[in-house]
């Protein structure tokens, strides 16, 4: 014979378990919906993007500051330079820019990586004057890299070269970088001014 206990706990499981299987089946169509919402979304955001660097490619060909990207690996090895990786966030979108100049050498300002840059801080002044100096659409001097098209492994392997380390120098100065070599490539990260917080104050 079952205690009435026991009989009241085994009905009130079999209600929370009716209940929860309810409850499940209702969520599947919110579910869906808000992933049917979603989808397009993140399509039109990828578009718009897309059309914006369009539209960032088509000013910089009519300012004569765009180059491919087999010229542009040419001129890093044989002339030196820096490129400047402008990073919209980890998984992009990313645009290249180049500039004979060494940034790390003209730069009044610090310089740290792109994870604690792209928090601002202290270190705005140096985002906002790249963004002025090299890669302003109307003004900078920079010159924007044509990527689309180019296996990861080849930028990377560019990168690679460009590691302060990769230089046979073992002079260098704070940020790293050797000065005696004044036609080495360089590389640099920098986190845009449109994604970094206003913290010049802090």
């Amino acid at each position: 014979m079952q205690m009435p206990e026991m009989e009241n706990l085994r009905a009130r499981r079999h209600g929370t378990s009716y209940f929860s299987a309810a409850l499940g089946m209702l969520l599947v169509p919110v579910v869906f919906m808000g992933a049917c919402f979603a989808v397009p979304y993140s399509f039109l955001l990828r578009l718009r993007q897309q059309r914006r660097e369009d539209a960032l490619k088509s000013m910089m060909k009519s300012q004569g500051r765009f180059i491919a990207w087999a010229e542009f690996v040419r001129t890093m090895r044989e002339s030196g330079g820096t490129c400047i990786e402008e990073r919209f966030s980890a998984k992009g979108p990313v645009r290249f820019w180049w500039t004979s100049e060494n940034v790390y050498g003209e730069t009044p300002h610090e310089i740290i990586d792109w994870f604690t840059m792209r928090k601002g801080g202290r270190y705005v002044p140096f985002i906002l004057w790249c963004r002025e100096r090299y890669t302003k659409s109307d003004g900078g001097s920079a010159i924007l890299v044509e990527t689309w098209g180019v296996p990861k492994k080849e930028i990377y392997a560019l990168w690679a070269e460009c590691r302060p380390e990769s230089s046979k120098d073992s002079g260098k100065d704070s940020s790293g970088d050797s000065n005696r070599e004044p036609n080495r490539a360089r590389w640099i990260e920098v986190a845009p001014p449109e994604i970094v917080p206003n913290q010049l104050n802090q």
